[in-house]
């Protein structure tokens, strides 16, 4: 499309007209990221300061003109790409720190802070912010939630969204909304989160920050192969030990790190692992003697420790360097994204190496082996169109390894355009069908980085919805008959925390098995309807620990009600009935999944307004947890973010 005159003139009214491009360098410049992907834009507009955004996307509203929110457009994904023209709203200069204060633990940014410069300033006051993506010297705060990236710490601390407090928002037609962990009702930040500028633009987070540990110690240890260093880390946390952070790679890898950075990594290994661990001094020697006896058992053939903070800071600049380090071996780098649960991750890898040389194709490995998420980096040159050809269908193939190892197609990459295909194949249509809603209700212009994350016709294409038990189909059956007969109903688990007098009610009381412990990924699964004390007994029969309460209520109830959103981050995979009677499924054993809108984090606290909640997995641990004192039960609070979203999923439902 193309800008129209008057459209542009308000724009320029609002922002200056110097900082209006439509010039054909400027939109040569935006018309691409660290992707494949290409497009021009019709204009960038240079937002100068958080005020103008929602003037500005008013005006683009108005005039039905399509956005798209970029920063340093470091993604892999195609996230940044104007697909279908329209402005780029470049928000680079709002890359202000407006807030550190130590004392409760918190930090105020504008969302085109670069990573590394909050971490510069909290470094002096002994601080430190702990999601550590490896572009983190370019990468910005806002575009790492609008990701959900995650990076080298995600195991012990979590993803970025475990890390954000507060966040200003503004959605496709100009409303601004301030969202906060306080709030009651559903969890929107989590919603937002690896969004990637579908549904709206961040203008302001609050994240969380940390005290920096006293003592760390950083190891690097060589392995004869990759699976064994694999296995290693599933070792580890079968003991109780979460290091501070677990990267692995390959021989290739190494060898082209070493020669780029001379970070002195032993080049004549077959993988490697950089493990960190911080606490006490008598904490880390113990773990430490631990971690010794396991890489041992794994034919461990080097054990380094770090001396010096030099050259602790010499090994992470090296792994910072990969990506750079294999850039320099080949005109173009398709870097990969895959996670699958940890016990998947050998089998996984075996079979993404025999993708790589089956299509002729060279490539390396690095992964962070805590949580599953590997990052191939396939060598090729874009102007060879055959191996450009190989290049994508291997990326292809071994996404769907992931998805077939009970996996995603995304950690914490995104979806963009490059992996909007593979949706199809990760998703069921029900599922697809329930993230087209939610774009749907906070966009329904489609003018907010329109054509990303959604496949197009996945009505044809999704995988097919696999069978569910019978009770759920007795559910469902009964759902449908009362939306057909506009029957008043409401949802609810053992009636603990609503109290509702309704007879006519959709329960989960008869969802009350655990359907698996699994103690090689440190995941439960198990029906919504089971009651606390009888999860909590079957857990310390089995030697592992949550952060549940065991008052009353069932594990479907405490997601649900909103009382415990520390829970949320736990959860990892989740299966719900909607009121239309859909059934939808999403995530699994998996540390993290940014593959399409987290489902997850709209159901958590959403009261049974969208739906019944019949099946969660979610994390355990193998040393006994600090449980949090649940909150008391209060109804969600409206904003017209949430109003949306209540309509779009119970549109002509009596409930």
């Amino acid at each position: 499309m193309k800008l129209s005159p008057q459209a542009t003139e308000k724009l320029k009214q609002i922002v200056g007209n110097s900082h209006v491009l439509t010039d054909e360098l400027s939109l040569s410049l935006y018309s691409y990221d660290c992707s494949l992907s290409r497009t021009r834009p019709d204009g960038v507009v240079l937002v100068q300061n958080t005020a103008q955004i929602a003037d500005i996307i008013r005006v683009l509203s108005d005039y039905h003109i399509p956005f798209v929110p970029r920063a340093s457009a470091t993604n892999h994904a195609g996230s940044c790409i104007a697909l279908k023209g329209g402005i780029i709203l470049n928000l680079t200069q709002l890359n202000h720190i407006l807030k550190i204060n130590t004392q409760e633990g918190f930090a105020i940014v504008e969302p085109g802070v670069i990573t590394a410069d909050l971490q510069d300033a909290l470094a002096p006051l002994g601080y430190f912010y702990a999601p550590d993506p490896a572009s983190t010297r370019a990468c910005t705060l806002g575009g790492n939630l609008a990701q959900n990236a995650s990076g080298a710490r995600c195991m012990k601390y979590g993803g970025t969204l475990d890390h954000v407090l507060a966040a200003d928002f503004v959605m496709s037609n100009g409303t601004q909304i301030h969202l906060s962990r306080t709030d009651s009702g559903p969890d929107l930040i989590g919603l937002i989160a690896g969004s990637e500028g579908t549904l709206g633009v961040l203008t302001q987070l609050t994240v969380k920050i940390l005290p920096v540990a006293k003592h760390i110690q950083t190891f690097l240890v060589t392995f004869p192969s990759l699976q064994s260093s694999v296995q290693t880390v599933s070792d580890l946390c079968a003991h109780g030990i979460i290091p501070r952070c677990v990267e692995a790679m390959d021989q290739t890898t190494t060898r082209a790190v070493e020669e780029f950075a001379h970070a002195g990594y032993p080049v004549n290994a077959e993988a490697l692992l950089i493990l960190e661990l911080d606490g006490t001094p008598a904490q880390i020697k113990k773990q430490q003697s631990i971690l010794t006896q396991i890489c041992l058992a794994h034919n461990a053939q080097k054990f380094i420790a770090a001396k010096t903070d030099e050259e602790r800071e010499n090994l992470w600049r090296g792994r910072r360097s990969a990506y750079a380090a294999m850039a320099r071996l080949s005109p173009n780098v398709m870097v990969g994204d895959g996670t699958v649960p940890r016990s998947e991750l050998p089998a996984t890898l075996e079979r993404v190496q025999q993708i790589i040389t089956q299509n002729n194709l060279r490539a390396s490995l690095l992964f962070h082996a805590g949580d599953g998420n590997f990052h191939p980096h396939i060598l090729f040159d874009q102007r060879n169109k055959l191996q450009t050809m190989h290049a994508t269908q291997a990326l292809n193939q071994i996404l769907k390894t992931c998805v077939d190892s009970q996996g995603t197609l995304s950690g914490e990459h995104g979806v963009g355009v490059e992996k909007r295909a593979v949706m199809s194949y990760q998703y069921d249509e029900s599922t697809l069908k329930a993230m087209q809603k939610i774009k749907h209700a906070l966009d329904p212009k489609n003018i907010a980085n329109p054509l990303k994350i959604l496949p197009c016709q996945f009505q044809e294409k999704s995988r097919q919805t696999s069978p569910f038990p019978a009770e759920i189909a007795i559910l469902q059956k009964q759902l449908k008959t009362w939306n057909k007969t506009d029957t008043a109903f409401e949802i609810l688990g053992s009636n603990s925390k609503l109290k509702t007098t309704t007879k006519t009610v959709l329960s989960s009381k008869v969802l009350s098995q655990i359907i698996e412990i699994d103690t090689a990924n440190y995941t439960v699964t198990a029906q919504a309807g089971i009651k606390l004390s009888d999860l909590a007994t079957a857990l310390k029969k089995a030697g592992v620990h949550s952060i549940l309460p065991t008052e009353k209520g069932t594990l479907g109830g405490v997601f649900a009600s909103g009382i415990l959103p520390e829970f949320y981050s736990q959860v990892t995979g989740l299966e719900a009935l909607l009121k239309d009677g859909s059934y939808v499924r999403y995530g699994g054993k998996l540390t993290k999944n940014a593959a399409g809108y987290p489902l997850i984090h709209l159901l958590a606290g959403s009261r049974g307004t969208l739906g019944l909640v019949t099946q969660l997995t979610f994390k355990v641990f193998a040393q006994a947890q600090k449980i949090p004192k649940p909150r008391t039960f209060t109804p969600a609070q409206g904003n017209e973010l949430w109003a949306r979203l209540i309509c779009a999923f119970t549109e002509g439902i009596h409930a």
